[in-house]
């Protein structure tokens, strides 16, 4: 509690800077009943569900940030308490996961400093999850990761792992097609149909930062004939491999929560956009995942810790050299243009662990041990 107090305190004392005091174009534009998608320099990527924190930004500035912040303390907060209580977990394991959700660089820039709204959507898949894998509420799971869609686009890809069951997958994805355009039905009727301008932004714009796009698309990459030809696949890489893991899933080789996890990890190894905001939703699925794992005889402890390193790198990165360099600009510009490729080797060894379970005769031989 005394940690969540203070973390909120320091977050409201914080000016606002980065990607939150650019929210402030969009939600000023809502108040005054524009258009918040109409072009400007700081272009609204984001869904409807982001101009609604609009009004609580009237009452104070720093309100939407602290409702930010409060969705990663929760998620944290649940998440340390969880694995605690889990048996299985060494204290060593426990610590590491204390450390790495409360001391971590990477979430206190995300959260205090910059104050992302990717901890809103972190939070509804987190949420979501919860309902489908632990209660068992797949309908409410469903309208839960929808709300994230809605925010922002890429909690689309959780949905093809909400269920094996070809049936239940029809039913489920007509489901989901029906809330969305309903969210997006009084999106038009309150702002007009601009709002599929943000769509495809971030499709349109170039590779950045962690994406392994932005070092085939830099000065260091060798084959530069080759890196227009390889970013413009970068959906179809998507495509196979979220496609993949989804077989892997509905042939029993993986269980569930390592499909929502392994899914994922594969559109960030090939997303364009490749921002650092994005792996807050990223660590929130390692955090459902790890709940399961960890229930397990035999829990899959090299894809723990190579997610564990995965968020070591960001610790370092994202939160320590990223602010320290003026954001990677002028005489650091170099480390944008290489960045992406150790994030990328990191993320390979996660997936190949991740769809690499224990022995299975091991585990049958612990249970009956």
């Amino acid at each position: 509690m005394a940690y969540s107090i203070v973390v909120l305190i320091v977050a409201y004392n914080v000016p606002p800077m980065h990607d939150y005091a650019r929210y402030f174009k969009h939600w000023d534009l809502v108040l005054v009943g524009g258009d918040p998608w109409q072009k400007m320099v700081a272009a609204n990527a984001y869904g409807p569900i982001h101009n609604l924190f609009a009004w609580l930004y009237a009452l104070d500035k720093q309100i939407p940030k602290l409702v930010f912040v409060a969705s990663w303390l929760f998620i944290a907060i649940y998440s340390v308490n969880r694995f605690w209580q889990l048996t299985k977990p060494t204290p060593t394991q426990k610590w590491f996961y204390l450390f790495f959700w409360f001391c971590n660089p990477f979430f206190i820039i995300s959260t205090v400093f910059y104050g992302f709204n990717d901890n809103i959507v972190a939070l509804f898949a987190f949420i979501g999850l919860l309902l489908i894998i632990q209660f068992k509420k797949h309908e409410w799971g469903v309208a839960v990761i929808t709300l994230g869609v809605l925010t922002k686009l890429y909690p689309l890809f959780l949905l093809p792992f909400v269920s094996s069951n070809k049936k239940l997958i029809l039913k489920y994805a007509l489901m989901f097609i029906l809330l969305l355009s309903a969210g997006y039905l009084l999106t038009y009727w309150a702002w007009g149909g601009s709002f599929v301008n943000a769509l495809g932004k971030a499709n349109g714009r170039d590779p950045t930062l962690f994406s392994i796009m932005r070092f085939v698309n830099g000065a260091y990459y060798p084959f530069e004939t080759l890196s227009q030809i390889i970013i413009g696949l970068t959906n179809l890489f998507i495509l196979l491999g979220v496609g993949y893991v989804f077989k892997v899933f509905k042939n029993g080789i993986i269980d569930q929560p390592t499909a929502f996890l392994a899914g994922f990890t594969m559109l960030l190894l090939f997303y364009k956009a490749g921002q650092q905001q994005f792996y807050l939703t990223y660590f929130a699925l390692f955090a459902i995942w790890s709940f399961w794992e960890f229930q397990k005889n035999v829990p899959n402890l090299k894809a723990f810790y190579s997610i564990i390193l995965l968020g070591g790198w960001f610790a370092v990165m994202a939160g320590l050299v990223y602010p320290l360099t003026n954001e990677m600009h002028g005489e650091y510009e170099w480390i944008r243009d290489l960045i992406g490729l150790p994030t990328f080797l990191i993320q390979l060894i996660v997936v190949f662990f991740l769809l690499k379970p224990p022995n299975l005769l091991v585990e049958e031989h612990a249970i009956q041990s």
